[in-house]
């Protein structure tokens, strides 16, 4: 910790500025309700309000903008992700946009757009929009090249438009 009085006894600190891990503000034990800046790559336990950088890791929840050329969230995450890749493993609400991925481990509420590849690996509640979308069970709307949904209900493939309510 390079600044001790920026950071708070309880572990909570709403400033966090990252070089890269360990060398950052405060230690990475802590959780952001506040700003994080990320130069390189920053991690702390959890993440709300706004949160730029390179590498963005949050170990547990983040409900946050986050704005990163890659936004990883180690559970479960709501609100507005902009980055070339975006990782959630565990359920994501809100917007994922990823220049090149977007990639929800749990469900998925909202809208996942991207150039490429979008995955919401157990359900899709809303929109998939990339060349190639894959979810366990979809309700809403798969736009793309190929769109994949392992649901036994429905088609499991369907090229360019996929719905089911």
């Amino acid at each position: 910790m390079f600044f001790p009085g920026i950071c708070r006894a309880e572990q909570i600190t709403s400033l966090q500025v990252s070089l890269f891990d360990p060398l950052q503000v405060c230690a990475d034990d802590y959780s952001v309700d506040g700003f994080r800046l990320n130069i390189i790559y920053g991690v702390n336990q959890d993440v709300g309000g706004v949160d730029l950088g390179i590498v963005n890791d949050t170990r547990h929840n983040a409900h946050a903008f986050e704005w990163g050329m890659v936004n990883l969230v180690k559970e479960d995450f709501s609100g507005f992700q902009l980055g070339l890749f975006n990782q959630v493993r565990h359920d994501a609400k809100g917007v994922q946009l990823g220049v090149l991925a977007n990639r929800t481990k749990g469900s998925c509420e909202g809208l996942q757009a991207s150039v490429f590849f979008n995955d919401a690996k157990e359900e899709m509640r809303g929109v998939q929009l990339g060349l190639v979308n894959t979810t366990g069970s979809l309700y809403g709307l798969q736009i793309g090249l190929l769109n994949f949904n392992d649901d036994d209900k429905y088609l499991g493939f369907f090229p360019f438009i996929h719905a089911a309510f």
